[in-house]
């Protein structure tokens, strides 16, 4: 004899869907909840005080350019958002470190500097003046060494030296000599740029060709006579400067400024006092 089917219980049924759904409900607050702390927690505990800043992906070497692959945006604390900190990758992108900036940390305003030209131009770093493949060397002056103290930076000049010699007065006694002072005269180096006079350095337009190309570099704009400047500072190689150096330490220069784009080398003689005195008038060298 088969048995009656057991009626369902809608009451229970129901009791049983609504349990369900406050248990996935639980659960499901329970895993955005989760999610939201893993988030927060990423990101320094930002919420609203959070500021997108410029880290570095890798170790970046000091004197590196910075490419986008280096660097990202991240969201971090303001509170430990440094105050030189970068927003956007594109201003960084291109700059050149100057010190080493490790994983992770922020990409600060003073250790990136702007190599292109046109910073260059701007910048009033005396590194930034110096034509490629030269050296900026100082020497001491005096106003009657540079035209009265009217050369400026960005003039071109030519520098002449004059020199003591010592002449030997005897055949037969090496140790007869004769001290001549102020006896040869010789121009040392022509068309060389002034990069600075005392602490003012030439305001060059950026992209403008040095000596190089033939014709002299254009600036911005015309300094101020500096009658009071000691030092003048040269753009040489670095054979130059070592010349420069010596004819400083023997000899009395002179600095001739040339005409604004005159930047032609032509031979030049050097000339001896004998050569000042008139052929007639006997010579007061190598008396014996």
């Amino acid at each position: 004899m088969n048995r009656p089917a057991a009626a369902v219980n809608p009451g229970k049924a129901n009791r049983r869907f609504i349990m369900l759904a406050i248990v996935l409900g639980l659960l499901g607050a329970i895993l955005v909840y989760v999610a939201f702390s893993r988030t927060k927690s990423s990101s320094g505990g930002l919420g609203e005080n959070s500021a997108a800043v410029v880290v570095a992906r890798q170790d970046i070497p000091a004197r590196t350019k910075i490419t986008a692959a280096m660097v990202e945006v991240r969201l971090l604390s303001s509170n430990v958002r440094s105050t030189l900190a970068y927003t956007d990758v594109g201003a960084v992108v291109n700059k050149t470190t100057r010190f080493p900036i490790s994983a992770n940390e922020q990409v600060l305003s003073n250790k990136v500097v702007d190599v292109s030209p046109a910073a260059a131009a701007s910048s009033r770093s005396l590194a930034f003046a110096v034509p490629a493949g030269l050296r900026a060397m100082a020497v001491t002056v005096k106003p009657v060494s540079t035209a009265g103290g009217l050369v400026l930076p960005g003039d071109y000049i030519d520098i002449l030296g004059v020199f003591n010699v010592e002449f030997s007065t005897s055949l037969t006694d090496p140790t007869a000599k004769q001290k001549v002072d102020n006896y040869v005269s010789s121009t040392l180096f022509q068309a060389k740029e002034v990069l600075a006079v005392s602490q003012t350095i030439v305001d060059a337009v950026p992209d403008s060709a040095p000596v190089a190309d033939g014709t002299a570099r254009v600036r911005n704009s015309e300094a101020k006579p500096d009658p009071q400047a000691i030092t003048v500072t040269l753009a040489l190689t670095p054979d130059e400067a070592e010349k420069l150096f010596l004819a400083e330490k023997n000899a009395d220069l002179r600095f001739a400024v040339r005409n604004f784009g005159d930047t032609e080398e032509r031979p030049v003689t050097a000339i001896t006092l004998r050569d000042l005195i008139p052929a007639q008038l006997p010579s007061p060298f190598f008396t014996r």
